[in-house]
């Protein structure tokens, strides 16, 4: 009962969550994360019934704070703040009925469930135009070294051929938010040490901004020099399907030389 009026109290929070996971490139791997969340919340059971002290009572304040700010955020309409103050009631609804010892217990699925509360929209462009410029400056530079002549104004590359425009897409956050989510998911079930796993983490990040400047450079050396056109189509799509393996492989790779790692570093 006390599962369903929650689902039933907060059904507007899912609403927004699952029209924005459905309709945004970036979270569609919210509907495969989902169920691992509760999969390894499920795996812990037992541990969460550890901690039965008085200090489980600090969780009462932070489900009175999450249900004012939700009802505050509900007036305001703001997707963000509504999911926020649902992330933390729940918080304090672990708090509450495992204890404090809970929110270690619990700490991966809780941060995965956190970085599928999708990024407020004005943010999200403040972090992905510099990126959109700093890959459109290396890949001028990388092109530069083939011999080939470029133009670049902003994040617009000029070749006498073609104009090639460096879109959001492009700039390396998608793909930095859903390697990330993997990266913490692979550390969870294949790594041992809370420093390989952090390792990993950051690892995820320059991993994908390198596969998309790959991508961003290939797509104009390829049009300049074999006419292919890669910008759209079906070979625009096999090539974000490309760009996507390529930046799990890169991925595997750190995870396999953290885990030699950890085995050189486990006693005999």
């Amino acid at each position: 009962m006390a599962i369903a009026l929650f689902m039933a109290g907060y059904f507007p929070v899912w609403q927004i969550l699952f029209a924005k996971w459905a309709g945004s490139d970036e979270y569609t791997h919210a509907f495969l994360t989902l169920p691992l969340i509760f999969y390894m919340v499920w795996s812990k059971r037992t541990a969460l019934g550890s901690d039965q002290s008085w200090l489980s009572l600090f969780g009462l304040p932070l489900v009175f704070v999450g249900t004012l700010l939700y009802l505050f955020a509900l007036l305001s309409q703001v997707p963000t703040l509504i999911a926020l103050a649902m992330f933390l009631t729940l918080v304090g609804v672990v708090v509450y009925l495992a204890g404090p010892a809970a929110l270690k217990v619990l700490a991966v699925p809780l941060l995965l469930f956190a970085m599928l509360i999708p990024v407020p929209e004005q943010l999200y462009t403040q972090l992905t135009f510099p990126l959109q410029l700093k890959v459109s400056q290396a890949s001028e530079f990388i092109i530069r070294l083939f011999g080939v002549t470029i133009f670049r104004d902003g994040n617009i590359m000029h070749i006498p051929e073609k104009s090639f425009e460096v879109v959001e897409a492009c700039s390396g956050l998608r793909s930095v938010i859903t390697l990330m989510t993997l990266s913490i998911i692979m550390g969870y079930f294949m790594l041992r040490s809370t420093a390989g796993k952090i390792l990993l983490l950051l690892g995820s990040i320059p991993a994908a901004i390198l596969v998309n400047l790959i991508r961003v450079v290939t797509m104009v050396l390829l049009y300049h020099f074999f006419g292919l056109d890669l910008t759209e189509g079906a070979l625009h799509t096999i090539s974000g399907l490309a760009v996507f393996v390529g930046a799990l492989l890169i991925l595997f790779i750190i995870q396999q030389v953290l885990e030699s790692w950890e085995l050189s570093k486990k006693p005999s």
